[in-house]
């Protein structure tokens, strides 16, 4: 067997500051085709001028539920430990209301959100019948009124999460022409310019989710929500600063909006100024103690200045609050940068039981393994993370040093080889290549 070789690693977290990374993976099914109706005059369920926990008192008890999946993520995110209660309030009561009126198109979209959410938030273990749920309210409302909307853009976020995007990308721009027509016919509909920005966001096309929110916000100053969604639209395109620029203005309109204020601290945080990004996380902990998120978050800026106790206890309480994978891959890296593999490995081990679908952590307990001596568990992680991504050099490179160190030299070297092929530093893979080849002729 040959000796272990001197790997170097970047132990830098890859934790994504939003939800999607890791609460939004999808699970393909397959599913019959059926025709898109041609669009008629567009109209849009309406969207909250401003994120709350608590809705406003409606007229209907329906209308206090969520139109779009985004709103469902800022308040289940806001109230984490409340998230099933939420879930399962939304569905009783939206049931009911379409038992007593079976033509509520509202109802149906809203249920049909709220299937969505229930679906993406029910990681490992999904079931199936959720989404199923959920276009199918989408279809009936679609069925009761050809101009909703809001109907076609949540349908397609449950084809997204389904990983059907080409139906989806389909309905989504069914939404757009819809809502294009209403606002031919109306050119100060505020809402319908922010409903076809948030569609053209889904589409990638930030360019004009900028205009349509532009106009939005011209037509409407004092709507801090457009700051926001145009803040999200600057972060599409990688405008930064002007994303911060929005975030401050939705924050000076609203001062208590804490997924403003923990946006723009991720903005922070991705700039290297990371004490700043902390002031920020501190200010949405003071809002809202149970956002874990924020906690999340700021362990993570912790992290990066070399804090790694208080890093750690802020992943403790986001994990305290309501587990979730990205905390313990962050609180993993932080015990390794303390030497304490064993503890590393338990909270990777951790991160996989609850999303094991996500390849980096593989990657990551991998390599503690490897140090450990472990090369065959490192072996089986690092199998496991090139089936779930193909693509990513570093599983190859890694999996290269395990066969080395294991004597299997061919195997190393074309794990190495492939890493270089897949985009990996040439310099680095030559520098392991020649090693590689000092120890094979060393014996």
């Amino acid at each position: 067997m040959l000796a272990q070789l001197s790997l170097q690693f970047d132990s830098a977290l890859r934790i994504c500051l939003g939800l999607s990374c890791l609460a939004l993976a999808a699970v393909l099914v397959a599913c019959g085709d059926d025709p898109t109706p041609t669009p008629a005059t567009a109209t849009v369920t309406p969207m909250p001028t401003t994120p709350t926990a608590t809705p406003e008192p409606a007229s209907q008890p329906w209308q206090s539920f969520p139109s779009t999946f985004n709103e469902y993520q800022l308040l289940a995110e806001d109230d984490p430990t409340g998230r099933e209660e939420l879930f399962e309030s939304a569905i009783a009561t939206l049931s009911k209301d379409i038992s007593k009126d079976s033509t509520n198109v509202y109802a149906y979209v809203k249920r049909g959100v709220a299937y969505t959410a229930i679906y993406a938030y029910s990681l490992p273990d999904r079931d199936e019948g959720l989404i199923e749920q959920a276009i199918e309210d989408f279809t009936k409302a679609i069925d009761l009124d050809l101009s909703e909307a809001g109907a076609y853009i949540g349908r397609g976020e449950a084809y997204y999460r389904w990983r059907q995007k080409d139906r989806a990308n389909q309905d989504y721009d069914t939404a757009i022409q819809l809502l294009s027509k209403a606002i031919r016919i109306d050119s100060s509909d505020v809402e319908s310019y922010i409903a076809r920005a948030y569609a053209y966001r889904l589409i990638g096309d930030s360019d004009r989710a900028l205009q349509d929110l532009n106009e939005a916000i011209s037509l409407d100053p004092s709507n801090p929500m457009a700051y926001y969604y145009r803040a999200l639209a600057y972060s599409q395109k990688g405008g930064d600063d002007r994303a911060i620029e929005d975030y401050g203005m939705a924050i000076l309109l609203d001062p208590n909006h804490v997924h403003a204020h923990n946006n723009r601290a991720g903005k922070y945080y991705w700039a290297g100024e990371y004490d700043k990004a902390i002031q920020g996380y501190d200010k949405v902990i003071s809002l809202n103690p149970n956002f874990r998120w924020a906690y999340g978050n700021r362990g993570e800026s912790y992290f990066k200045k070399g804090e790694y106790d208080r890093a750690i206890q802020d992943f403790d309480k986001a994990i305290a609050i309501r587990p979730y994978a990205a905390a313990y891959i962050g609180r993993a890296a932080a015990y390794y940068n303390k030497g304490e593999h064993d503890r590393a490995i338990e909270d990777y081990s951790s991160a996989i039981n609850r999303n094991p679908s996500y390849a980096q952590t593989y990657v990551d307990r991998g390599y503690v393994y490897y140090l450990n001596g472990e090369y065959g568990r490192a072996l089986e992680d690092y199998d496991t993370a090139i089936g779930l991504d193909e693509s990513d050099p570093y599983s190859y490179y890694y999996r290269g040093w395990a066969y080395s160190s294991l004597g299997d030299v061919p195997k190393a070297r074309a794990d190495l080889n492939k890493a270089l092929e897949l985009g990996h530093d040439r310099d680095e893979i030559e520098t392991a290549l020649a090693e590689l080849k000092k120890m094979e002729e060393d014996g």
